[in-house]
């Protein structure tokens, strides 16, 4: 049979139901507190992020951005070495990768001669030009000399002629009038007869001296023949030369160097490999030239300008707050360039917020920063 319980034992269990409930009631109230404390909290942070967000244009997916250069080839031919490795530094000028060049060296060579054959010729033809002048000059002097004196002596022959002509003519009549002796008239006639004969030699003299001269000049003439033949020889040493320039320059580009100081990034050939005209061989980029690139919406661009000072946070350096300046707006949308636009021919339209494009120039440039690390920027409204 169970044994009664007692009143002592009644009041012990009450006052261990008692303590419980104390304690549980305290386990309460600083739960009540701790949630009173952390609503508090959280509502603080909310308006804070709320005045945060109002106050500032945050735009989370911007990336580190740098000129990326693709260097290709201008000349065909097998990949001898390759001197560049991808993530390797180089300078301006250092060789990057060398083409076989036997057949452009040959053909620089081949254009070498050609120039040098044609300076033989024009030196040629100018020492003919210089020994015609020299048998000329005195010849063409002494032909002029003897025209001009075979000249005034047929104008002194012609003179002497008229005067006996004048006295032939007065002898005639006088002697049929018995006024001039016979002897005398003889006299004249004589004189006449010479007068003539010595016009028709002096005329014969100039004629002489005509011919000479004519010939003299004819050889003359073998001078600007000359100089026609160096003028064709020198306009095709001009081609020549420029042919040879081409040549070297061809010759320099099967060694392909470095345009800046700068990174390789990716090489896209092996040695022993074939590449044609305009095929690409790697990129690079300068590692002091680095910027961030951020697409922000079209609704907040207003509360931007060039020379704005921005924060930037680089998503791998989360640590570090960097300072930048706004260096370029962009004048169009980017999805005015993208690859397949959309014309909407249907008439349904469904709004899209548009981003441009805007430049931000990094206070100092950091080699850690890579082309494509994430980036966050904080842009004061209404700065």
């Amino acid at each position: 049979m169970a044994e009664p319980i007692r009143i002592e034992d009644r009041k012990d269990v009450g006052d261990g139901v008692e303590a419980v409930l104390a304690v549980k009631r305290r386990n309460i109230s600083a739960s009540n507190a701790l949630v009173a404390v952390l609503t508090l909290l959280a509502a603080l942070w909310g308006a804070w992020w709320l005045y945060d967000r109002l106050t500032n244009v945050y735009v989370q997916d911007a990336r580190v951005a740098s000129d990326m250069l693709l260097l290709s080839s201008r000349v065909p031919g097998w990949v001898v070495e390759v001197a560049a490795s991808e993530s390797a530094v180089v300078s301006k000028g250092d060789t990057l990768l060398v083409i076989d060049s036997r057949s452009a060296t040959a053909h620089l060579e081949d254009l070498s001669a050609a120039v040098s054959v044609l300076d033989a010729e024009i030196e040629t033809v100018l020492a003919r030009i210089h020994l015609v002048e020299q048998r000329t000059d005195s010849h063409y002097a002494g032909s002029t000399a003897r025209l001009d004196a075979a000249r005034s002596g047929l104008s002194a022959a012609r003179s002497d002629l008229e005067v006996a002509e004048a006295d032939w003519q007065r002898a005639g009549p006088l002697r049929e009038r018995n006024l001039l002796s016979q002897q005398e008239w003889e006299t004249e006639r004589n004189e006449y007869r010479t007068a003539t004969q010595t016009a028709r030699r002096r005329e014969a003299e100039v004629a002489t001296a005509q011919a000479d001269l004519s010939e003299v000049e004819s050889e003359r003439a073998e001078i600007d023949v000359l100089k026609a033949d160096l003028h064709t020889l020198e306009q095709r040493r001009e081609q020549a030369l420029r042919q040879r320039e081409r040549a070297y320059v061809d010759l320099v580009d099967h060694t392909l160097t470095s345009p800046i100081d700068g990174v390789i990034d990716e090489l896209f050939i092996d040695p022993g490999e074939y590449v044609a005209p305009g095929q690409r061989l790697l990129i690079m980029h300068d590692t002091e030239r680095v910027w961030v690139k951020a697409n922000v919406k079209e609704t907040d661009i207003r509360h931007l300008h060039e020379g704005q000072t921005v924060s930037v946070t680089v998503d791998a350096y989360p640590d570090q707050v960097r300072s930048g300046t706004v260096r370029r707006i962009g004048e169009s949308a980017t999805s005015q360039f993208a690859l397949l636009p959309n014309p909407n021919p249907s008439g349904n339209f469904t709004k899209i917020t548009q981003r441009l494009e805007v430049a931000i120039d990094l206070a100092e440039q950091d080699p850690r920063l890579k082309p494509g690390m994430m980036v966050e920027v904080k842009i004061r409204r209404g700065e």
